[in-house]
């Protein structure tokens, strides 16, 4: 058996705004046997809990968050969302030889691939499943919640950084220290969106409304939207402007590059040490404290993975976890050998080392007073398509 509690979390920031913390966990109700209709509800805190309680109830909410974060996150917010776009890039920008390929050729390399190995082995439904081995939620159970979230998902809102942000109350405007992510990730996302302008304006030149007019541009719009077809969500149905075109580039681009590498390349640094974030747990918080009697040594012997798999998930995530050898910042040999895209690449480029450096020096500050030190989207280490 896998077990997976859902969890409420309750935040704490310190006074000197420097330092975020747990401060209360609630775990599911605990129904009460001589009673069907009441339930009790398991909180706990780093004030007034036992010890080994508290650290109980941070492996239950490091379970459930782990099932999220790999599921839903990673397989479900990158690897699919962006697979149908691949296919409707290839049936119409590719097959007629638009310019926009130059753009998109990058972002496409190996990612098919990749998800059909995973569908023979990570996501694989059957017997013996990694899912339902591995996991606590199991292959059937995580496929629905990124069914669930599918349901919900609209391309800007859900894939578009500043938007994404905004919808679960991270903007700019919420105060909060070291959010690493947003702090690399909006100055990218700038970057971005000045690179798939500049890419637009050297296909269309100044005419604002060039896409409008562009059959093949609409085509691709009309079959990434068709529900027969990619089926996107949100997607826009015709693209009127270079604006609006370069908002769509810069919010593909983002999925496949900044947004991956940062759910993606966490993993080693999250997963490898097991207790730290369980992907199944052997037993609840009940358990725990009947048959663990609220034991530290228990916890390791009976709730976390066993030492097989623990083997494994090393394995799979060092595996997961490869360096890319084409990253958003080593482009220069394929933008050569196009028509389209080498200036405004190499604009691009300038402004990617700018960044490199920013994130460099800042980490160098970080390590020295022992605060987080934060590469993932540095542009060195990120892919140019989901390519691991």
């Amino acid at each position: 058996l896998r077990y997976f509690q859902a969890s409420k979390i309750v935040f704490e920031l310190g006074r000197a705004r420097q330092h975020l913390d747990i401060l209360a966990i609630e775990l599911d109700m605990v129904h009460d046997t001589n009673d069907a209709t009441k339930r009790d509800p398991q909180v706990f805190s780093r004030y007034t809990s036992p010890k080994n309680d508290w650290l109980m109830a941070k492996i239950c909410v490091a379970t459930a968050d782990s099932q999220y974060h790999e599921w839903v996150s990673h397989l479900g917010n990158t690897h699919l969302t962006f697979e149908p776009h691949i296919i409707a890039i290839h049936n119409t920008l590719y097959k007629h030889s638009h310019p926009l390929w130059d753009f998109f050729e990058p972002l496409t390399k190996d990612t098919l691939l990749l998800n059909w190995a995973a569908r023979s082995t990570l996501a694989k439904f059957g017997p013996d499943a990694f899912g339902d081995r591995m996991t606590s939620i199991g292959t059937g159970q995580f496929m629905q919640l990124i069914r669930n979230r599918w349901e919900k998902y609209d391309f800007f809102q859900y894939s578009a950084l500043p938007d994404e942000l905004e919808m679960r109350g991270f903007d700019s405007s919420f105060d909060i220290p070291c959010y690493l992510y947003r702090e690399d990730g909006m100055k990218l996302w700038k970057a971005i969106g000045a690179f798939t302008y500049d890419f637009v304006t050297e296909v269309y030149g100044d005419d604002e409304n060039g896409p409008a007019q562009d059959e093949i541009v609409q085509l691709w719009a009309q079959e990434t939207t068709d529900p027969g077809k990619a089926a996107i969500p949100g997607f826009p149905t015709s693209i009127a402007t270079k604006t609006e075109l370069a908002k769509v580039m810069q919010t593909m681009w983002w999925i496949c590059s900044g947004l991956h590498a940062a759910i993606n390349f966490s993993q080693y640094d999250y997963f490898t040490y097991v207790p730290n974030k369980p992907l199944g747990a052997r037993a609840c918080m009940v358990q725990y404290k009947t048959d663990g009697k609220g034991k530290r040594r228990w916890i390791f012997e009976n709730a976390t993975p066993d030492m097989a798999r623990v083997k494994e998930t090393l394995q799979v995530a060092r595996a997961l976890t490869l360096p890319s050898e084409r990253c958003i910042d080593n482009l220069g040999g394929h933008y050569k050998d196009v028509r389209y895209g080498k200036s405004s690449y190499d604009t691009f480029l300038t402004k990617l080392e700018a960044l490199g450096d920013i994130i460099e020096a800042r980490n160098q500050k970080n390590k020295k007073q022992g605060k987080a030190v934060y590469s993932y989207l540095h542009p060195s280490q990120v892919p140019s398509s989901i390519d691991i």
